[in-house]
């Protein structure tokens, strides 16, 4: 009974952390979306789009997209 009661906490805890985790890269597409929309805006100063370069890079990595290398 108690091993039981151990598998269902721990059942409900990775279900959070997916959730948590599917929302957080839900929100890192949203960015990604965003700052390729400024890059491709002919009207962006250069400042802006070296920002948005940046961010871009920095949701990409924290999504496994690039490594330290590229």
């Amino acid at each position: 009974m108690v091993l039981l009661a151990i598998l269902i906490i721990f059942w409900i805890y990775q279900m959070i952390a997916i959730g948590s985790r599917n929302a957080r890269i839900a929100e890192l597409n949203e960015q990604i979306a965003y700052y390729e929309r400024i890059i491709n805006d002919s009207s962006t100063d250069l400042e802006t789009y070296q920002e948005s370069l940046l961010w871009l890079e920095r949701a990409a990595r924290e999504l496994g997209m690039l490594t330290r290398d590229e």
